[in-house]
């Protein structure tokens, strides 16, 4: 008799730690519930630099305007990469000179269109899972 073997948990790649910094994202209480991907939506990025070094965060979308008297994502992206921050900045503005301005700053890409984020993401859980 031969038994069947189950995958363990450990087999699993562990989710990537994703950081999503928009005010927009956070007030309509969006949540990201993807294979592959663990998400944190944060509504202001004032406290981005101790977050991501402190939550080992692997991949970080940026919005530029994060609200009234809020740090903008430009400042924040080059505030991540000063502090040594490596892991992977995607601007998120729907304002494309915006999008380039966060990229100038230390992002490494970023999205042609905000309303893209949700199949990005996906895509993003699909490649970690399927290497």
């Amino acid at each position: 008799m031969t038994a069947a073997v189950e995958p363990t948990a450990t087999s699993a790649a562990p989710p990537l730690q994703v950081a999503i910094y928009d005010d927009v994202v956070a007030a309509r209480g969006e949540q990201f519930r993807i294979p592959g991907l663990a998400v944190t939506v944060f509504a202001h990025a004032d406290d981005a630099v101790a977050q991501c070094l402190t939550a080992g965060f692997d991949v970080v979308f940026m919005d530029f305007a994060l609200g009234p008297g809020r740090r903008v994502g430009t400042d924040v992206t080059r505030a991540l990469r000063s502090a040594g921050f490596a892991g992977k900045v995607v601007a998120i503005s729907s304002d494309p000179a915006a999008n380039a301005a966060i990229r100038a700053a230390g992002a490494d890409s970023s999205l042609a269109q905000k309303a893209l984020l949700r199949s990005y993401l996906v895509h993003l859980g699909r490649a970690h899972l399927n290497p």
